[in-house]
C-alpha cells in the first residue's frame, strides 16, 4: 500500500512538474511593457493585454468567400497547425486576428492549433523556436502526419485563404 501511495504521489508530482503555465504575462526589457510568452490559448489572445489589437482585427478581417469554399472541401482533420507570434510585433497585431478568424470559418478543429509568443529574443518556455525554424513573426506552420506542408510567415504572399489552399494543395 505504501509503495503505491508513494507511486500515485510521484506521478503527480512530475504531471504537476510538466504543466505549461499558460498565457504568461512578461515585461520585455527591449520594448518596456508587458507582453505575453510561452503556450497561449484563444482567451489569452482576447485577453485585456491584446484584446486592444485582436478585436477589432478580427472584427473587420473578411475572407474571400470563394476561396473560403474551396479550402472547405478540403479535409482539415487530419491537419495539426503551430502559431508563433510576437504580442509586441506589428506584423502579429495584423495577421494572427485574421488567421484565427480563417481557421475558425474554415471549422480547423481548434484543440489542433498550438499557438506560441515569444519575446523580441526570438525564445519563450516550451518551444525550441530555432529547431522549428521561426525567424519571423506571426509564422504559422502547416503539419500532416508530422510532415510540414508550408508556412506562412509574418504577411501571406497573396492572401491568408490564397495561401492557406497552396499550402494544402
Amino acid at each position: 500500500m505504501k509503495i503505491q501511495i508513494i507511486s500515485i504521489a510521484l506521478s503527480f508530482i512530475t504531471l504537476t512538474g510538466m504543466t505549461q503555465k499558460m498565457n504568461q504575462i512578461i515585461i520585455d526589457d527591449r520594448v518596456e511593457r508587458s507582453i505575453l510568452i510561452g503556450k497561449v490559448t484563444l482567451d489569452g489572445l482576447n485577453d485585456t493585454l491584446c484584446a486592444d489589437w485582436f478585436k477589432p482585427e478580427y472584427k473587420a478581417y473578411e475572407s474571400d468567400a470563394a476561396i473560403l469554399s474551396q479550402l472547405n472541401n478540403k479535409d482539415l482533420s487530419e491537419l495539426k497547425m503551430t502559431l508563433v507570434l510576437g504580442t509586441w510585433c506589428h506584423d502579429s497585431h495584423i495577421q494572427v486576428p485574421r488567421m484565427i478568424k480563417l481557421l475558425e470559418e474554415l471549422k480547423f478543429p481548434m484543440s489542433s492549433l498550438e499557438i506560441f509568443a515569444m519575446d523580441t529574443y526570438k525564445k519563450a518556455p516550451n518551444i525550441d523556436i530555432k529547431a522549428i525554424g521561426v525567424k519571423r513573426v506571426p509564422t504559422l506552420i502547416v503539419y500532416k502526419a508530422e510532415k510540414e506542408l508550408g508556412r506562412i510567415i509574418e504577411r501571406p504572399k497573396i492572401s491568408l485563404e490564397k495561401d492557406l489552399l497552396e499550402i494544402l494543395k
